[in-house]
């Protein structure tokens, strides 16, 4: 990649990055970002319509799984694998970009993009075969049913997607630990990449209960789909905001904070607190220089005085 040009082999480069929001790195990032965040928020949508069976089943009418329903998690099911391998390979990629002139995070990165396009990718013909009807099958509960199989193939998925989430956390800490730059800097840049966790997390939920599907089949099964679709969703969208968080930090710097506005901006704030402690400084100086008032102690001290000095002046 061309873009690895712009790192010594050593990456010795302190404001790693901000080279990745530059015209010239960034001509990969925006394709697998941009249909990542479209698949995520279409999956999200058909999710957001599915409430009327987003409860336990003994409160689900029979009417409300009909043939719309039964369509809409064909749909989810499909378009889960592809979202999915596109918002982590957005991941991977990034790491391409900032860090690819080292050999063996190039094989790392080319060789997840390449597991997880043949693991993610391998649930679409599965969905093609338990969630749609063929033949003389209808969108009814008997396709519904039909889809039970394909349960354990989505759990195993599961399984993979918390595996790969801890793979990707972990990928760019040695790069992150040896560059030339303050303890500080090392540890801003981890926090960007620690944002992670947040989609570690989903993928632990979404593992347990593809789990719970397929060990409880039908029982109460409405309520953990629902469960598994929500955090499914909220998956797949930490991973497209984790592809973007770097590049956003850096455009943050550029684009924001060296902008002439936000310059404006921030010496109106700095007049504005220099003018206040200038005030009063001028207040506290003035105070300081007021003559103190008398006390009483300091009366009773020059009325006895006083009284001495008559009694020495006029001797009885």
């Amino acid at each position: 990649m061309g873009c690895v040009n712009h790192f010594n082999d050593n990456i010795n480069v302190p404001d790693v990055l901000e080279a990745s929001c530059k015209p010239e790195t960034v001509k990969e990032a925006p394709d697998c970002c941009i249909a990542a965040w479209l698949l995520s928020a279409a999956y999200s949508i058909i999710v957001m319509t599915c409430t009327s069976t987003a409860r336990h089943i003994w409160d689900v009418p029979l009417s409300a799984v009909n043939a719309s329903w039964i369509k809409r998690s064909a749909v989810l099911g499909t378009i889960y694998g592809p979202a999915m391998w596109l918002a982590k390979t957005a991941i991977l990629t990034m790491y391409l970009r900032l860090f690819g002139v080292k050999a063996w995070m190039r094989w790392c990165c080319y060789g997840g993009i390449i597991f997880l396009a043949c693991a993610y990718w391998s649930l679409v013909p599965v969905s093609a075969v338990y969630n749609f009807p063929h033949g003389d099958e209808k969108w009814d509960l008997a396709t519904d049913e039909k889809a039970a199989p394909a349960q354990s193939a989505f759990m195993v998925m599961g399984l993979i997607g918390v595996i790969s989430d801890v793979y990707i956390l972990i990928l760019p800490w040695p790069i992150l630990m040896t560059l030339h730059t303050s303890l500080r800097r090392k540890l801003a840049l981890g926090v960007v990449f620690l944002t992670a966790i947040v989609g570690i997390a989903s993928s632990c939920v979404v593992f347990a209960l593809r789990v719970v599907l397929w060990r409880a089949k039908t029982e109460d099964s409405t309520w953990n789909v629902a469960a598994s679709y929500l955090t499914t969703a909220v998956e797949m969208n930490v991973a497209v905001i984790v592809s973007c968080a770097p590049a956003a930090a850096a455009w943050w710097k550029h684009a924001v904070q060296e902008s002439q506005w936000f310059s404006s901006l921030r010496s109106v704030f700095r007049t504005s607190k220099t003018h206040t402690l200038d005030t009063s400084a001028s207040k506290s100086n003035l105070k300081s220089a007021d003559p103190e008032p008398e006390t009483g102690s300091n009366l009773n001290a020059d009325c006895i005085s006083l009284k001495s000095l008559q009694q020495e002046s006029f001797p009885r």
